[in-house]
């Protein structure tokens, strides 16, 4: 009995301290090892980037962030409303990681803005973007950094549907706030793609006195939210005052720019170009439709600045198109025919970028291209080139003839799959070589206005550098059309909003090349493409049956209709009972294949989705099944397990005794 009773003691006493040692191991990691945390995503999704964390590290005076959210506004608001709460505790998470980061140079408050008080007319004063939701309450949920020098930049709202992005929007706006003096970027095409900045007010103005407001597109006013962007138009005498030189669509221009865009390459400066031999975004609209024949398409770069960019190891390929039918997007040739691959609208993801490890495109999944070029490198002395954007291994190059654009699904049968990729991004650095040796000549510009028309026209011989004084560094992508509102932007209730990478990959390379690699590597953080390859690959391939089933039959309706053209030519009075007859019976046979046809391209549809079905089925089989079996498998090991160790333990006692 005092056996028992001891026993019994032991394991109360063994219990508590169990108790004991469990809660002072949750004290000890709760205040000693709170800020320890792993993030076990591929992609770091839970934790600060390097490049967050490395411009935490440059604080150097205190910063505060204020964070306007108006919860009790969102408690009495709609079920909608309420769901905010949820990414409010996200981002507030979040900003604790920046504060833990800082080296205590970074304080958070939290303000709640209760209508008619002073937090109220202070996210007002921001600019912070103002809700109503009855008409009392108004809802902010906001974010304001405030420098020790009283710099002030906002994030007007904070939009669930752009949780991807927003670390790096965080980043942006303490990167503002550290640096207000922003690198210049000088913006040379013959695209009318700059304009004169206007604010709200002017423009309602302009409207309202019926004149019509030309606006920059999207992406330039991205830009300017971290570059001074100067419009240098589509000619220019020199180019200075400038960190940067954009060049977009290279058509055309005279050769007193092409010499200043060559001496600014040489004294060390940073080029970045956009080359595309169809620009879409840029041909005018509404024009009738070309003849057969003629040259095929090939716009940007022309001859003498194909020349230029020799000198730097980067050549585009005359008159190629990069294609990849395994990155073919879905389009629609109209709103009436249904969705089909387009091989001109490449939808580019890890394939086009992994292989290159570059950090311009490192992350980057969702990139759309339209009628893409090729480039290619070269052996120049001094110079190192790298790619960094290209299309997958079965991508391969084809040609566009004008009269062929009307009709994109013909480039499908042009083009076959390939055996390496076709490179659309390049970069060179080192020292260059000048494209004019014996320099250029140039018209002289008269002094006086009324100059006589008849007047022979003054020249004169303008000189300058030969080779660099300094390393130089280019970059050079293939198209201009990634750029374009229709490829690059989408609507929301908010705006405008990146649609997909396409602005990253532009911002990364006027970050790279204007050396802030610590944003850029932010930027490029954010959603992860999980795609099923397999899943994928079939689709692929029942789209690839069924475009050549849906071309077969278009041939065959379209061969029918030029016999009965042929046969209604040769009809008169004599035979035309006979040609009605013989059209009739034509027609039957022809309809029947049709319908055959029809037949098959239904099988391959359906073959196509069974196989994605039966894949889907097996993996609902795994969860609902599979799983269940191992943990029951699992508990009854584990049971059986217990009673024998329970046997043998008393079967030791009874030897023992």
């Amino acid at each position: 009995m005092s056996k028992k009773i001891k026993r019994k003691t032991e394991n109360y006493l063994k219990v508590s301290l169990g108790i004991l040692c469990m809660g002072l191991a949750i004290y000890i990691v709760s205040t000693v090892f709170y800020r320890v945390k792993i993030d076990l995503t591929d992609e770091g999704i839970y934790s600060l980037s390097k490049g967050s964390k490395t411009l935490l590290s440059k604080l150097d005076s205190p910063i505060r962030l204020k964070l306007y959210y108006s919860k009790t506004a969102a408690n009495k608001g709609s079920e909608g409303l309420r769901a905010f709460n949820n990414y409010f505790l996200y981002v507030h998470d979040l900003l604790k990681e920046y504060v833990t980061n800082s080296r205590n140079n970074l304080t958070v408050e939290v303000i709640d803005p209760r209508p008619d008080t002073e937090d109220e007319e202070e996210a007002e004063a921001f600019g912070l973007k103002r809700f109503s939701i009855t008409e009392t309450e108004r809802y902010f949920f906001g974010l304001v950094a405030i420098s020790d020098s009283g710099s002030e930049k906002v994030i007007e709202f904070f939009d669930p549907n752009k949780r991807d992005g927003l670390e790096y929007e965080i980043t942006k706006l303490i990167y503002s706030v550290l640096s207000p003096q922003k690198k210049k970027v000088g913006i040379l095409s013959p695209l009318p793609i700059v304009k004169d900045e206007v604010t709200p007010y002017m423009a309602q103005l302009m409207q309202m006195q019926g004149r019509q407001v030309e606006q920059s597109w999207p992406i330039i006013n991205m830009l300017r939210e971290f570059h001074e962007v100067k419009n240098l138009g589509r000619e220019t005498e020199t180019i200075s005052g400038i960190d940067t030189l954009f060049v977009i669509h290279p058509n055309g221009l005279s050769d007193q720019t092409l010499f200043a865009i060559d001496q600014f390459m040489l004294q060390g400066w940073k080029v970045l170009v956009l080359v595309d031999p169809h620009a879409f975004t840029g041909t005018p609209q509404n024009i009738p439709p070309p003849q057969m024949g003629g040259m095929p398409l090939n716009t940007s770069p022309d001859d003498k600045f194909r020349l230029m960019m020799e000198k730097w190891g980067i050549t585009a390929i005359e008159g190629a198109f990069a294609g990849d039918k395994y990155l073919s997007a879905m389009g629609r040739l109209s709103a009436y025919d249904p969705p089909t691959r387009l091989l001109p609208l490449m939808a580019c993801n890890r394939r086009c970028t992994e292989l290159h490890k570059d950090p311009m495109t490192r992350g980057l999944e969702q990139l759309t291209f339209f009628f893409p070029g090729a480039l290619k490198a070269l052996n120049v002395d001094g110079v190192s080139v790298e790619s960094f954007l290209s299309t997958s291994d079965k991508g391969s190059t084809y040609e566009v003839y004008p009269h062929e654009l009307s009709d994109p699904r013909i480039f499908w049968n042009k083009m076959e799959d390939g055996k390496e990729p076709v490179v659309m991004g390049m970069k060179a650095f080192g020292k260059f070589k000048t494209a004019f040796p014996d320099g250029v000549v140039i018209e002289k510009k008269s002094s006086s206005a009324s100059a006589d028309k008849n007047t022979k026209k003054q020249t004169e011989k303008k000189t300058g550098l030969i080779e660099s004084t300094k390393d130089g560094i280019a970059v050079v992508i293939a198209d201009v059309d990634f750029i374009a509102t229709q490829f690059a932007f989408k609507q929301s209730f908010l705006g405008l909003s990146a649609a997909n990478d396409n602005s990253t990959l532009l911002l990364n390379a006027l970050e790279a090349l204007n050396g802030n690699i610590d944003l850029m590597s932010v930027r490029s953080k954010g959603h992860v493409n999980r795609s099923f390859e397999a899943i994928e690959a079939i689709e692929f391939e029942a789209d690839r049956k069924t475009e050549k089933k849906a071309m077969e039959i278009n041939g065959n309706i379209a061969r029918f209709e030029q016999e009965l053209a042929e046969l209604s030519k040769q009809a008169n009075q004599d035979n035309l009972a006979l040609i009605q007859n013989e059209s009739l019976k034509k027609k039957k046979a022809l309809s029947r294949k049709i319908v055959d046809l029809k037949k098959e391209l239904r099988e391959v549809k359906r073959d196509g989705r069974e196989k994605v079905e039966f894949i889907g089925k097996v993996f609902q089989y795994v969860n609902t099944l599979l799983i269940p079996l191992l943990v029951m498998a699992f508990g009854i090991w584990f049971l059986h397990f217990r009673k024998r160790k329970r046997l043998y333990g008393k079967r030791g006692e009874i030897y023992f005794s």
